[in-house]
């Protein structure tokens, strides 16, 4: 399979404001439903993390991370990722993974040992290839469509 034109992009995953993932939120994970609908709850806490990947000055991709335990965990060491969004002319690209990876790394330095989510079934192959398991049966969230939990324990860094 030939590269993509991202590839070899040197673009990272930078922390970004709340604010500035929302339009990407919005235009992608929720385009039926009023903007307001992209402001989470945790999106201003201190300890919450939010990333962009922006190779052109733009942001194309999104996540944010949030100290919350899963409701049937109850880890306080847990950590949601929520709003991960790619813009649809740059999937493929490797964007989504360096945020993704990002995320990752916030919860970890800050002694998280549990990441999860809520996604959709579409994306589990790709939450899978970063070491995300699927938990429990697939669920209807209203307006957005069938999801999955989706799990990765960290192991603490020596």
């Amino acid at each position: 399979m030939p590269p993509t034109q991202f590839e070899s992009s040197p673009a990272q995953a930078e922390p970004i404001s709340a604010e500035q993932t929302h339009s990407l939120r919005h235009r992608v994970l929720r385009p039926h439903q009023p903007p307001e609908a992209c402001f989470y709850p945790l999106d201003q806490e201190p300890s919450s993390g939010h990333y962009g990947v922006s190779p052109d000055g733009r942001i194309v991709a999104v996540g944010s991370i949030f100290l919350e335990a899963r409701p049937d965990a109850e880890d306080p060491t847990a950590w949601r990722i929520r709003g991960m969004a790619t813009d649809p002319d740059h999937r493929g690209s490797g964007f989504g993974g360096k945020v993704l990876a990002a995320l990752v790394e916030h919860a970890r330095e800050r002694g998280g040992r549990e990441v999860w989510c809520n996604g959709r079934t579409t994306v589990e192959g790709f939450y899978g290839r970063f070491g995300f398991e699927a938990h429990g049966e697939v669920f209807d969230l209203p307006g957005l469509g069938p999801h999955l939990v989706m799990v990765r324990r960290l192991e603490r860094r020596q």
